[in-house]
Formats: structure tokens, C-alpha cells, sequence
């Protein structure tokens, strides 16, 4: 097996022709048809760019500040209208298409970080969006202990990918027996 990666960094300049920020690297990134693209975080109007990339095709992975997986969408277009001038709509249907899935780390107040939940964002036939939750970390105890924070808990699946996801993964080179374990609910 051959490691292609290729590791970009942006460069701050006085002189504007030799400045390269996050949106270069990501329109130069495309030129090479990667599989994979990795932002390291949105927080400004690459946002805009990276879902553009995302909805080619390429699978981006990238981070952003936000208080929830839904709340996740809703700044990623406000993170894309620094760059465009589109309504909230068209852009939520572009986040939306281009991040089925997104994931919501929270550090807890012990200090660990646990992914919270796993949501799928499905867009359904009349363009409606169906947010499901697919994993949520339940918390079943929260004391304190000799001065400190004591959280336990356990991550459960709460519902099955949509069709739609499981033809895209697919699609895409997941295995079928990676897709039925996504699609059955553990009760």
C-alpha cells in the first residue's frame, strides 16, 4: 500500500500574491482528485469552499465549534455567508447535502472529552430534512467525589442509518456487512 498523503500549510504575507490561506489550499487540493481532504478547522469562509468540495464527491473531514450536532449546521452557513451571499435555505440544503453525518464532541466537567452523538442529516424526496440521531453518549451518573467530578456513562444506538446513507456508504466502499451492522438498532 502507497501513503499519498500530501500535507498542505497556509502562509501569512504582507504581499497578497504570497499569501496562501485555508480556501487556496483547498480549490489547489481538488486539483489532485483526492479521496480524502481534512480541514483542520472551519472558522471562517472556507467553510463555504469545503462544502463545495464536499458535495464533488470528496469525502471531507474537518472541525468546527458548535453547541450540537443541528446547531453544527446552522454555523457552518453562517461560517459559508462570509464568503457568499446566499439565503440560509439554499445554503442549509448545500451543509446539509455535503455533511450527512455529523459528530458532537463535548468535554464533559471531569475534564474527558466524549462524543456526545452521531446525527445523519437525510434529505428526503420534497426536500425536507429528517435529522435522526444515530448515537448519543448517555449519561447515568453525574456526582462528585473527594472535590472532583465523576461522570459515567455508555454511547447506544438509537436508530439505523436512512436508505439513502446506506447507498451512499455503498457506493462509496463500505462493506455490506458494515452497512447491516449501521442499519440494525441494538436494543
Amino acid at each position: 500500500m502507497t501513503n499519498s498523503v500530501i500535507h498542505t500549510i497556509t502562509r501569512d504575507s504582507d504581499n497578497e500574491r504570497q499569501r496562501i490561506d485555508q480556501i487556496t489550499l483547498l480549490d489547489m487540493s481538488l486539483r489532485f482528485n483526492p479521496d480524502i481532504i481534512v480541514v483542520g478547522e472551519m472558522r471562517g469562509a472556507e467553510a463555504n469552499v469545503s462544502q463545495e468540495a464536499a458535495r464533488t464527491g470528496v469525502a471531507v473531514l474537518t472541525t468546527i465549534h458548535s453547541n450540537s450536532c443541528e446547531a453544527t449546521y446552522r454555523r457552518m452557513v453562517s461560517l459559508c455567508k462570509r464568503a457568499v451571499d446566499m439565503t440560509d435555505e439554499t445554503l442549509m440544503g448545500y451543509v446539509t447535502e455535503a455533511y450527512p453525518i455529523v459528530v458532537f464532541c463535548k468535554q464533559l466537567e471531569n475534564k474527558e472529552r466524549k462524543m456526545m452523538e452521531i446525527m445523519e442529516c437525510e434529505i428526503l424526496a420534497d426536500g425536507t430534512r429528517n435529522y435522526r440521531s444515530l448515537f448519543q453518549y448517555i449519561i447515568t451518573e453525574n456526582t462528585m467525589e473527594d472535590g472532583e467530578f465523576v461522570i459515567k456513562g455508555y454511547h447506544k444506538q438509537i436508530n439505523s442509518i436512512s436508505e439513502s446513507l446506506s447507498k451512499r456508504f455503498l457506493e462509496n466502499g463500505m462493506s455490506l456487512d458494515t452497512i447491516e451492522k449501521l442499519k440494525k438498532k441494538e436494543v
